[in-house]
């Protein structure tokens, strides 16, 4: 029965030691978190707990503060697979066959071949007051529990499982049970600009904001993302109200707007390439291929980008590309002259409209008085000429490179007409 409620909220609870010991990487958690958000309800908090019954009864006890409790894991047919058991102590019920799961699982063994097993029936086995949802992709049932105010969904663990019925069964009965207060948000992603000096620079904007919109912080390698999001009743009127803000946001700091809703940098430089009808290569040093692995995970981008040189060596930026050994003694690998020769040198030899050139000090040793650990030049070559620029990341090997990736799709972005 759908009931009024203005702000659905809801707690995220996630059963397994080898989530706590980090064997397997909760991305369930995340999943779920973004899922709920974006249809209107709202995430409290998250849970990780182990495979014992008296951790996930202290969790269910500490969520009968609100309207949802998404559980995962725990439903599998081995011993530690205590969810079922301990979900009928909670609810003070009992364990009773039912017809549906059991066909479930017998549909699934039959198609994959398998022989029905003792432990496998058992998994027909599911607490006498749930409701039961069906998992067509999985042994393990799903299960609605109602008590107070609040449901309680209990899935399986395994991801693909998990977001299959999640999308195609729980979330429709979601929406049917409960009145969700529209939710909307905005993602602006910007580079080129640091979070302190961004937030002074729209703190007029941010507090000027109305007391239903609210806006995060969302700093990452070589960007800060920008989530503008609300609740309101009449949905009409709070789209229209972001897009408004929106519109005024890209006056104060347009310039470092790179695009909207997380898509990445590179797939926007894609874009443009892909309607200038250009092309692109990377000489790529201290970044040892990122730029082309972030380019090349873009369907399509075959038709843009044609390649790269991965030159480590200073024999291969020499021989391949040809860098001047005379500019490497003198100025070093890490200058802007090699850097400029590495990009005018992977243009020529690949034949692009466009290329892209890094070299630095990733660390974490390697640095100089000169060129410290972090020190990155970049250079650009398009069709009207050279840009280059040196940079320091910082000490962090793994920041260093991805930072440097993402700078050189940023010059690149500006670069291209």
């Amino acid at each position: 029965m759908k009931r009024d409620n203005d702000f659905v909220k809801a707690k995220i609870i996630s059963i397994g030691d080898e989530l706590l010991i980090g064997q397997v990487v909760n991305t369930n958690a995340a999943w779920l978190g973004n899922i709920l958000t974006i249809n209107g309800m709202e995430v409290i908090s998250t849970l990780t707990i182990g495979d014992g019954e008296q951790d996930i009864l202290e969790a269910l006890d500490s969520c009968s503060d609100v309207d949802i409790i998404v559980m995962t894991g725990g439903l599998g047919p081995t011993a530690d697979d205590i969810t079922k058991p301990t979900l009928c102590k909670y609810f003070n019920t009992e364990l009773e066959f039912c017809q549906d799961a059991y066909d479930n699982v017998m549909s699934i063994f039959t198609k994959r071949g398998y022989q029905m097993t003792e432990r496998n029936r058992g998994q027909a086995y599911i607490p006498k007051s749930c409701t039961y949802i069906p998992n067509r992709y999985g042994t393990a049932p799903c299960m609605w529990f109602e008590k107070g105010k609040s449901v309680y969904i209990s899935m399986p663990g395994v991801p693909f499982e998990m977001k299959n019925v999640f999308e195609q069964e729980i979330l429709p009965m979601l929406l049917s049970h409960f009145k969700i207060t529209p939710y909307i948000n905005k993602v602006v992603m910007t580079t080129g600009v640091g979070e302190s000096f961004l937030a002074d620079k729209i703190k007029d904007w941010e507090d000027a904001l109305p007391d239903f919109l609210s806006l995060a912080y969302l700093p990452q390698y070589g960007m800060v993302r920008l989530r503008l999001e609300g609740r309101h009743p009449d949905r009409d009127f709070l789209q229209h109200t972001i897009d408004e803000r929106i519109e005024q946001l890209k006056d104060l700091i347009g310039e470092y707007i790179f695009g909207y809703d997380e898509k990445p940098l590179a797939e926007v430089v894609f874009e443009k390439l892909k309607a200038a009808g250009a092309t692109m290569a990377s000489a790529e040093s201290c970044t040892g291929g990122s730029i082309a692995k972030m380019i090349t995970a873009i369907p399509g981008s075959s038709e843009v980008f044609k390649g790269t040189v991965v030159s480590y060596a200073t024999e291969v930026k020499e021989n391949v590309l040809g860098v001047s050994h005379d500019d490497v003694v003198k100025y070093t690998v890490v200058s802007q002259q090699v850097a400029e020769q590495m990009a005018m040198g992977v243009k020529a030899l690949l034949k692009t409209d466009y290329a892209v050139a890094t070299t630095g000090v990733a660390g974490p040793g390697g640095g100089t008085e000169e060129n410290p650990v972090g020190t990155v030049w970049i250079a650009v070559a398009g069709p009207a000429g050279l840009v280059s620029k040196r940079y320091n990341f910082g000490n962090s090997r793994e920041n260093n490179i991805e930072r440097a990736a993402i700078t050189a799709f940023e010059m690149l972005r500006r670069t291209i007409k």
